[in-house]
């Protein structure tokens, strides 16, 4: 259903609440057949009022605030209860048409606007020792640039995968997006190398030995992009339609290989060819069904031949070892309790995992240790991705980016760079 429709909708629920809360609050004369509906009691009816001005107020809200529409829903479906009741009782056909618009829209717009629920629904994350380290601020971003990966080149440059225009009120998010990705060299300097088309994301970049990037992008198609040092890009994949590519890296049989947060699947496709086929399909991937916001599988590193994927909605760091062939063994369980989404790999193989929504960055230490090394203090407010430098000078510091808290602040957050030390003494 499109934003216009489900407007309409939350605008039907909105009247049937207001001529409700009229009824009850005034009882105006041209309505006098409605009256049986309100309770006599005045009591009574200044409750069932009280309840349908609250209704109309929130649904209205929820237009403007997609993530209060779902409790508008339930305010208003609680509410068209006793005047159904009463029209079953009374058995007169014209007292139907109110209560059951009243249910109808409202379960239709909870339906199609279920963000509240989902994020009551969220996952919950272990609470965990916090060891702060030392951080700072690289730079703060314009509005509406909400960052989703970086990688780092050997001379020092950065690239940093954004985009503008996102909508996570909607389904299909990206509807409206630009994704971007930005070069920023070692002094500061920065420039846009590439741009997607609108309505795809610029998703988790990945630098190849001759320098050239590889990037996912989710959208109504989703691709695996091919981009040169001049910033020409070349659409490498494109893949089943409902997948949705997330995270990205080069395993060591130098393919590239992506994880998807829609289908359960991680993809393998050929760098030369881009022909695209299933490694893994394995419903530990997968997200649960309605509820969730969370994605399903999110990053992927390999350390040295194990895969290592984080699956978000399930909590869980998962890692499949690749054998001989290029087959990977059944997953085992290394960090749960932890929404991770991307993730970087650390010089004494820690994991270094960021939480999205959750405003951390969590190190799991090879022994499985887990502990909370940033929170939102230092600046770790959606934090989406992380990696660490390449050079002599930052071999040891954690670049991460953020999007500012996208999923609460809107259009206006501004997406971040930050660096941390976690090896500093």
């Amino acid at each position: 259903m499109n934003l216009i429709t489900t407007v309409a909708f939350q605008l039907l629920v909105s009247l049937c609440s207001l001529l409700a809360a009229t009824i009850a609050t005034f009882r105006p004369d041209r309505l006098a057949p409605l009256f049986p509906l309100f309770s006599k009691s005045g009591l009574r009816r200044i409750i069932q009022a009280t309840v349908h001005w609250i209704a109309l107020i929130a649904m209205l809200l929820g237009i403007a605030v997609p993530f209060v529409a779902f409790f508008a829903c339930c305010i208003a479906f609680a509410s068209s209860i006793p005047l159904v009741l009463r029209a079953v009782h009374f058995r007169i056909l014209k007292m139907w048409l109110l209560p059951t618009l009243l249910v109808v829209a409202s379960v239709v717009v909870a339906i199609t606007q279920p963000l509240g629920l989902k994020v009551l629904a969220l996952p919950k994350a272990d609470v965990l020792r916090f060891v702060p380290v030392l951080s700072r601020v690289i730079k703060t971003y314009d509005e509406g640039l909400c960052f989703e990966g970086i990688a780092a080149g050997e001379d020092g440059t950065l690239y940093l995968s954004g985009n503008r225009g996102l909508d996570f009120s909607r389904g299909d998010y990206y509807h409206d997006a630009q994704g971007e990705l930005i070069e920023r060299k070692s002094d500061g300097t920065e420039h846009i190398l590439f741009k997607t088309p609108r309505g795809l994301t610029s998703g988790v970049p990945v630098l190849a030995h001759d320098n050239t990037i590889y990037l996912t992008s989710h959208g109504d198609k989703s691709y695996i992009w091919h981009i040169d040092t001049n910033g020409k890009a070349l659409q490498l994949a494109q893949l089943t339609k409902g997948s949705w590519p997330n995270g990205l890296d080069i395993g060591p049989d130098g393919m590239l290989y992506s994880p998807d947060s829609q289908l359960g699947v991680i993809w393998r496709v050929d760098p030369n060819s881009g022909r695209a086929e299933e490694a893994i399909r394995d419903p530990a991937l997968l997200a649960r069904p309605f509820i969730s916001l969370a994605p399903g599988a999110n990053g992927l590193h390999f350390r040295g031949r194990d895969m290592i994927v984080t699956a978000s909605d399930r909590t869980t760091v998962l890692s499949y070892a690749m054998d001989d062939k290029g087959h990977f063994v059944p997953a085992k369980i290394i960090a749960a309790g932890i929404p991770g989404d991307d993730f970087a790999i650390g010089q004494d193989g820690s994991l270094f995992i960021t939480t999205h929504p959750y405003n951390t960055i969590v190190r799991v230490f090879p022994g499985g240790e887990r502990t909370i090394i940033g929170k939102e203090a230092q600046h770790i407010v959606g934090a989406t991705d992380a990696v660490f430098g390449k050079t002599a000078g930052d071999r040891t510091t954690l670049y991460v980016v953020t999007d500012g808290g996208a999923f609460t602040g809107g259009p206006k957050t501004r997406g971040e760079l930050i660096a941390l030390e976690p090896y500093a003494p």
